[in-house]
This record gives C-alpha cells, sequence and structure tokens, in this order.
C-alpha cells in the first residue's frame, strides 16, 4: 500500500468526534421538540382553563341576573307603598360582593325610567314627537350640552332621511365619514348606539366628555305601547327638570336622591349610598323629605305648593311605578373579570323578561 493511499483513510478519532457532534444534535433537537411540545401543551391548558373560568363567570352573570329578577318579583308582590317603585325598595341597594367558589359577584339594579327614553323622541309612525323632543333639548341645556344636539339624536331614529336644520345628520353626512356607515332610522338598541351618532361621536375628546355627561340620565328602551314616562321616584334632578320650566327650578328639591351618586353610571359602586333610607335629609343646608310619592297626585301638589299654578307636564309623561331595570353584574374569577349588563321588562303580572343583554360594555 502506498503512502499517499494509506493517508486518504479516515482516523478512528475523526469518526468518533463525527459521531459524538451528531449525537449531540440530536439529543438538542429532541430536547427542543419536547420542550415546544410540553409548552404548546401547557398553553392549550391554560387556553382551556380560561375558557372554563370565562364559562364559569358567564354562568354566575346569568345566576345574578336572575336573583334581580327574582327581587323585582318580590318587591311587585309585596306592594309597598302602593306598589311604587323607589330607591326605598330593596332592589334600589348595591350588592356588596359576594365569594363563591373561587369567584366573587356583585352588582345592582337600576331604573331606567328614572332617565329620559332617548326613544320617546319619534311617535309610532317614527316622526318627531315635540313635546320629547323638547324635553331632550332641554335635558342637554342642563347639562350645559349645545341643544342643537339633540337634531342628529332625532334624526337618527326617524323615519326621513331629510337632516333636521341646521346640526342635523343623515346618510349624507355618515356615509361621508373615514368609516361610513348609514344612520338607523330606527329606535336606539343601547345607549352606547349614541356614540355613533353626530356630536357623540368616541374618536373626539370633547364629544366623548358629553357622552359620558349625558349618559347617567338617558335609556334606550321600547316604544311599541308608547312613550315611557319618567318615574319621578328614580328620576335624577335634571330629568326632572327637563318635564317643564314649573318643574326646573324645583327640581332638586323634588328629587328623590340625596347625593349625585348617580353621575357614577354605569358603575355600581354606592351608587345608592343615601344619606338616609327614609325621612328628612339636607342639601344646600336645608332639610327636605324623601319620602317617595305614593301617586303622580302628591308629585303635582308638591309642584303646586311652591305657588307656580301651572301644569307639571302633560300626562303620561311621568309615573311613580316602572317596568324597565337594568341589571349589572361584575364577576371576578382567578383574573378573570366580566361585566353583564341585562335590560329586564316586569309585566303587569310582576314577571320579568329579558330584553337586551351585553357584556363587557352597555
Amino acid at each position: 500500500m502506498s503512502t499517499y493511499e494509506y493517508s486518504r483513510r479516515p482516523q478512528p478519532s475523526t469518526q468518533r468526534g463525527v459521531a459524538i457532534i451528531t449525537a449531540v444534535l440530536l439529543i438538542a433537537l429532541g430536547s427542543i421538540t419536547m420542550v415546544a411540545i410540553t409548552s404548546q401543551q401547557n398553553l392549550d391548558m391554560q387556553r382551556e382553563r380560561n375558557e372554563g373560568l370565562i364559562q364559569q363567570a358567564r354562568a354566575f352573570g346569568i345566576s345574578g341576573e336572575r336573583f334581580a329578577a327574582v327581587l323585582l318579583y318580590r318587591d311587585f308582590q309585596d306592594g309597598l307603598r302602593e306598589n311604587t317603585d323607589s330607591l326605598d325598595d330593596d332592589w334600589a341597594q348595591t350588592i356588596p360582593p359576594i365569594p363563591i367558589d373561587n369567584a366573587s359577584i356583585q352588582g345592582c339594579i337600576v331604573d331606567m325610567q328614572g332617565r329620559f327614553n332617548l326613544n320617546n323622541v319619534i311617535n309610532v309612525e317614527g316622526n318627531v314627537a315635540p313635546f320629547y323632543f323638547e324635553q331632550l333639548k332641554r335635558l342637554l341645556a342642563e347639562l350645559n350640552i349645545e341643544q342643537v344636539k339633540a337634531e342628529a339624536i332625532l334624526d337618527w331614529v326617524d323615519q326621513d332621511v331629510n337632516a333636521t336644520i341646521p346640526e342635523g345628520a343623515e346618510d349624507d353626512y355618515y356615509t361621508g365619514l373615514e368609516s361610513g356607515y348609514r344612520t338607523a332610522n330606527a329606535p336606539f338598541v343601547s345607549v352606547s348606539e349614541l356614540q355613533l351618532v353626530k356630536g357623540f361621536s368616541s374618536a373626539n375628546e370633547q364629544e366623548t366628555e358629553d357622552y359620558e355627561l349625558l349618559l347617567p340620565h338617558i335609556s334606550a328602551l321600547p316604544v311599541v305601547n308608547g312613550p315611557t314616562p319618567v318615574n319621578v321616584n328614580t328620576a335624577t334632578p335634571e330629568v326632572l327638570a327637563s318635564l317643564g320650566d314649573e318643574v326646573k327650578p324645583l327640581a332638586a328639591d323634588l328629587s328623590r336622591w340625596d347625593t349625585g351618586a348617580y353621575e357614577d353610571y354605569p358603575k355600581c359602586e354606592n351608587i345608592f349610598d343615601l344619606a338616609a333610607d327614609d325621612g328628612p335629609a339636607t342639601l344646600g343646608g336645608a332639610e327636605r323629605d324623601l319620602t317617595p310619592y305614593e301617586s303622580t297626585l302628591l308629585f303635582e301638589q308638591e309642584v303646586d305648593s311652591a305657588g307656580t299654578g301651572n301644569e307639571v307636564a302633560p300626562k303620561g309623561t311621568y309615573d311613580v311605578r316602572s317596568r324597565y331595570f337594568q341589571v349589572r353584574i361584575d364577576v371576578e374569577a382567578e383574573g378573570i373579570k366580566l361585566s353583564q349588563f341585562t335590560l329586564l321588562e316586569r309585566n303587569n303580572d310582576g314577571k320579568t323578561r329579558v330584553l337586551y343583554r351585553s357584556r363587557d360594555t352597555l
């Protein structure tokens, strides 16, 4: 064998080195694969666990909703104070956090007829309802919001396609926006829909402030059976003032609210933290009676006692009973947070049905 031939034969040490490197690479690839598989399994398990927690939170939300329905039914059955609805009722209190296994649940019930129903501005034919349109403008003025914004609200729900002069808006305005859309030309489904209306856009800081300022005083309720009256026992002072010029100077005294806690809506915490459940309270240094009105006649007499001599507002625009209530349920379970909003309608037999349900948004 020649020297040249001998030198080309692989050396034993070189072969062992290649084998070791190959083995190390295989072990490394195997380890990487196992880590990837384990990580994916952990991720899948965590995802499934989170899904389970979300489903649990939703189940608790539904349970809270049913509990609220029972409270409203019991309130109807008890028939206290001539079966009126007021801030003295059992349902009108914040439910503190209640621990349930690995979760907690809290919430509140809010009378939606203590607010101005945006859908009242049109009649059954879909045309402007003059009294309620003027009431909306008075409410905006009471909150230092430009009254002309009521025109865009009217155009959003009315049946025609002609913009109200001078600040109304129909399809020609909305389709011209960067992300265009069309007017509903139908009643509001929820109050959050107002953020689509000209003058209340969530994309504009000032308009967002107006929306948030108006939010505690408005609702979006069905009007298939006609406009919904304002419950004077639960109405905010601003909503009472919007009933008419005769009521406006008396609104603070007529209101059964003793604090401005309603301004924190849609939050539940302390919203019903009244200074007193009943009897005299102070506002601006003067004592006033917070006893709920047991009839519209008593409300009218209190207005008349101020010596106005004028009609409070058209009959049927105010009442002392309510049909529509919103339930807010907040659930927290191991870092998962859920807020559920449910609009309930209570019928003449005291039974309730769900009209609208949303999660994490109004």
